[in-house]
């Protein structure tokens, strides 16, 4: 498909329209030229912006195609089909640098067809078989194209008001960058109920998993600050929760290395998952060759270690410590941080080390959703009400 004219100015187009009805009466006006239903159909899309963004990124790549090309049927994203184009060059190309530029949270790192319920060699009809883990929002999408090539659906009016809708969900979170941080007053045992609550609260979206990985990496961060086992040693910033530590050559979630960059502690997270003897063997081969002191396994899982596995992990630590020297320590989340917070001279800056690291990962990545930040600013007005 050749493109009769500049993408990366129909979505700006799109944009700047968008902002200047936000602006102006929040959109409304503009919204009010969609039915209820078509209203719906994007709403639904939106709503899960975050945990399916890949939809989200198609979507706008099929509604600027139909207004760079009006005699492009988008349901037909790949060049194989007669009459069809290639969705993911052009995602690729024009879409997700302005995704980048105009909504980096939503933003794909390559193009929303590298995900698999997207990259399938079927048109994009009712008759999609691709497994996108929400009906309603492959229904809605799969609608929203039909509507266009059928039934006389404008995709100008479509991009403007999902871009509308994107606009006012963003600045509806602008109180998430002021999440009440400071507390003399708490203890440890609000601070604790506080996280209980945090990790296991029946969220959405995924990306729970990441919460106790920022909790542990925030204690940590207070601990090299006043614990002298770790002075002159330097804790390494938190990667990608979807990047491999083999690919990465890291040693765990949390690492920490000497003054020769050599690793000296690393850490380990699992999320509802017990303990085992494979999982001790697996941290294992990630520093068998390195001069780690200490290798902390923690999981949120609870009883943390899976039934029967007890002798085993014993027998596999033992053996990792005679043959490398390191001290293996398998535990659970929730023990591990009541421990750490009776080491910290005031656990209240922990309670600040963990709301800003939070707000950092929504900002930086989309490990972390709103509403994780939205159950913590809740929580955190309970665990102190004074500051």
């Amino acid at each position: 498909m050749t493109t009769r004219s500049d993408p990366t100015k129909i979505l700006e187009e799109r944009y700047f329209v968008a902002t200047n009805e936000v602006k102006k009466d929040g959109g409304k006006s503009v919204l009010r030229k969609l039915s209820k239903t078509q209203i719906d159909w994007l709403n639904t899309i939106v709503d899960r912006r975050e945990s399916l963004k890949a939809v989200l990124t198609v979507l706008i790549t099929s509604l600027t195609i139909k207004l760079d090309n009006p005699h492009q049927d988008i349901r037909l994203h790949k060049e194989e089909f007669q009459g069809g184009y290639s969705g993911r060059t052009y995602d690729t190309k024009y879409v997700t640098p302005f995704m980048k530029a105009r909504f980096h949270r939503l933003a794909m790192k390559e193009s929303g067809w590298l995900t698999r319920s997207i990259e399938q060699p079927h048109p994009f009809n009712r008759q999609f078989p691709g497994k996108i883990r929400d009906e309603r929002v492959k229904d809605a999408f799969l609608r929203i194209l039909e509507d266009i090539e059928e039934h006389e659906g404008q995709p100008d009016q479509y991009l403007t008001a999902l871009f509308i809708l994107l606009i006012n969900q963003t600045a509806d979170t602008s109180f998430l960058h002021s999440i009440a941080v400071g507390s003399r007053d708490a203890t440890i045992n609000r601070i604790m109920s506080g996280l209980e609550k945090h990790f296991y609260a029946k969220y959405k979206a995924a990306g729970a998993s990441r919460l106790p990985v920022v909790a542990i990496y925030s204690i940590y961060q207070c601990l090299v600050a006043e614990n002298t086992r770790y002075k002159d040693k330097r804790l390494l910033p938190l990667r990608s929760h979807t990047t491999s530590d083999f690919r990465s050559k890291g040693i765990g979630d949390i690492e920490l290395v000497n003054t020769d960059e050599e690793f000296f502690e690393g850490v380990e997270i699992k999320h509802m998952i017990p303990i085992t003897a494979q999982l001790v063997e697996d941290a294992f081969d990630k520093f068998q060759d390195k001069p780690v002191k200490r290798y902390y396994l923690l999981t949120t899982a609870e009883p943390c270690i899976s039934t029967g596995e007890q002798e085993k992990i014993k027998s596999v630590i033992q053996r990792i410590e005679i043959t490398h020297g390191c001290e293996v320590i398998v535990n659970g989340i929730m023990p591990s941080l009541r421990y750490y917070l009776r080491l910290l001279n005031n656990p209240a800056l922990f309670l600040k080390r963990y709301s800003q690291n939070l707000e950092a990962e929504f900002s930086d990545s989309t490990d972390i959703k709103e509403e994780h930040l939205r159950e913590w600013q809740s929580l955190r007005e309970r665990i102190a009400v004074t500051d």
